[in-house]
């Protein structure tokens, strides 16, 4: 008796960085999070592993910067905005920095905590 089995290929998918930047991240209960306004990458894989989401503030004051797990988002083919899977509430409590003060680039704990908090794991 021989059995089929089926293989899934993931192929990359390449993006330019400015199509990423200044697009709106939505819960999946369609609430309006905040906007891509950096990426962070590990310099050493060249990997992208947070997208920065802006939130809060007006003109630029009070906003807060939220670094969430690449690997956290998603957008469907053709579609603008990002979907992160939280709600609203969840998000606002999530680890954030103001634009003055990032966390360090070598303080992996409070990055660790970042990916627990999505339930994601470290690409480290």
């Amino acid at each position: 008796m021989s059995f089929a089995s089926q293989v899934t290929v993931v192929y990359p998918r390449m993006e330019m960085i400015d199509r990423i930047l200044g697009s709106s991240v939505k819960s999946a209960a369609e609430e309006h999070l905040g906007v891509i306004d950096s990426l962070m990458i590990d310099t050493s894989s060249g990997l992208v592993t947070f997208a920065v989401i802006s939130s809060g503030g007006i003109l630029g004051l009070g906003e807060k910067y939220f670094p969430v797990p690449w690997q956290a988002l998603s957008r469907e083919p053709g579609q603008d905005e990002y979907t992160l899977k939280v709600r609203e509430e969840t998000f606002k409590n999530a680890p954030s920095f103001d634009r003055g003060n990032p966390p360090r680039s070598d303080d992996l704990a409070w990055f660790e905590r970042v990916y627990h908090f999505y339930g994601v794991e470290p690409v480290w």
